[in-house]
């Protein structure tokens, strides 16, 4: 009977339909985009990570990033060995060099020297832009990273006079934030426009206009700073010319003028519009790419490229699994008329968030620390972090 037993047991298993082999994704990329997409699609696929960087290394809240970044690393620097849903994930540290979309092997260059060659049934670019000093696509280690930071915080905070150049959010960020942590500095915004904030709505933009009046900020609009290529990627200091041809003498210069260089230099011309950037469909898929998505900074979305915002990660892992399945994306991102969000961070008095019909909501400080941050963000978001 013990044997008749053990002879159906094994027929029996023998029987069964092995379970089929995920496909394999490669996610090209992981900053703030390329995470969330990448923790959605962890289980469904084979997934590996090609990333510059060990940790996720957000973008954003430039500001506090310069002026307290104690908080700022708690919350936007943390270790990819820490996302929960990336544990089964294989990252590679290194860069993206090619990809070969007929036989679907990305190449890329190990921080170790060597060269790889990682193989996808499906890929996802995800690899984001330069536009300044914190964003960049260079290999680094977690102790570069680190330096980066606290060096050009000392400097921001060593300095009596600031000069920040640019309209958009980061610069707005940054000027603000320099002024109240940092009153008994002098902070002057520059920037080429008549309003600040291009691409939020009005009372978003007068808001921030009276914000920075009343931090002491002194605000010059419709002023085009010259600046060479070199100087966009770091905190500089000496002198800043106008294209007006006046100069001013500065102990720190940051940059934000929201130069956008596309970390695309990998990908054939024949994906990029002639900007460098990916185009996209609706569905997010790569145009004329049924296996191919973008998603972030740096894919041609819209004239603002939104789809790092606006919860586009949703719409790209749906459509993903769908075609994994055989089946065809049904959801399509579509842009917000405004931009909206946090444009400042978490201050001492809250968190406001702009939404794009100009309205605003205020988080309390302690709901911030406490629920948001924690809770929201870290564990449903990015479904848990150790």
């Amino acid at each position: 009977m013990v044997e008749k037993s053990r002879s159906f047991a094994a027929s029996s298993i023998q029987g069964q339909a092995m379970p089929q082999a995920k496909q394999k994704l490669v996610i090209i990329g992981m900053g703030d985009t390329g995470v969330l997409c990448a923790v959605r699609l962890s289980r469904q696929f084979d997934v590996t990570a090609i990333t510059t960087k060990t940790s996720l290394v957000s973008g954003q809240e430039l500001g506090m990033r310069l002026t307290n970044p104690a908080w700022w690393r708690k919350h936007y620097k943390i270790s990819l060995q820490r996302y929960r849903r990336l544990q089964g994930v294989r990252l590679v540290h290194g860069r993206a060099e090619s990809i070969d979309i007929v036989s679907q092997h990305v190449e890329v260059q190990l921080a170790s020297g060597e060269a790889s060659s990682v193989p996808y049934d499906y890929l996802l670019i995800a690899s984001g832009a330069s536009n300044g000093f914190w964003r960049n696509d260079r290999i680094s280690s977690d102790d570069e990273i680190e330096a980066g930071i606290e060096t050009n915080a000392e400097r921001l905070r060593n300095a009596r006079k600031i000069d920040v150049v640019g309209g958009g959010p980061s610069a707005v960020s940054v000027a603000l934030n320099t002024a109240r942590q940092f009153p008994e500095s002098t902070v002057a915004l520059h920037f080429s426009g008549q309003k600040l904030l291009r691409g939020y709505h009005a009372l978003t933009q007068d808001y921030y206009a009276h914000a920075l009046e009343q931090a002491g900020v002194k605000v010059h609009p419709n002023r085009r700073a010259l600046l060479a290529d070199h100087q966009i990627d770091q905190l500089g200091s000496g002198q800043l010319t106008f294209e007006d041809g006046a100069v001013v003498e500065s102990d720190a210069i940051v940059w934000a003028i929201g130069r956008m260089r596309p970390h695309s230099d990998f990908l054939p011309d024949e994906l990029l519009d002639e900007q460098g950037f990916v185009v996209t469909d609706l569905t997010l898929q790569v145009s004329g790419q049924n296996n191919l998505f973008a998603i972030g900074d740096v894919a041609a979305t819209d004239p603002l490229r939104s789809s790092a915002r606006n919860w586009a990660y949703r719409v790209l892992a749906h459509n993903l699994g769908r075609c994994a399945k055989g089946k065809e994306p049904n959801r399509m991102f579509r842009p917000p008329s405004h931009r909206w969000g946090s444009v400042v961070g978490p201050q001492d008095d809250g968190l406001r968030i702009h939404g794009q019909s100009g309205g605003i909501q205020r988080l309390t400080r302690r709901l911030v620390d406490r629920l948001l941050l924690p809770l929201v963000v870290r564990r449903i978001i990015y479904r848990g972090v150790d």
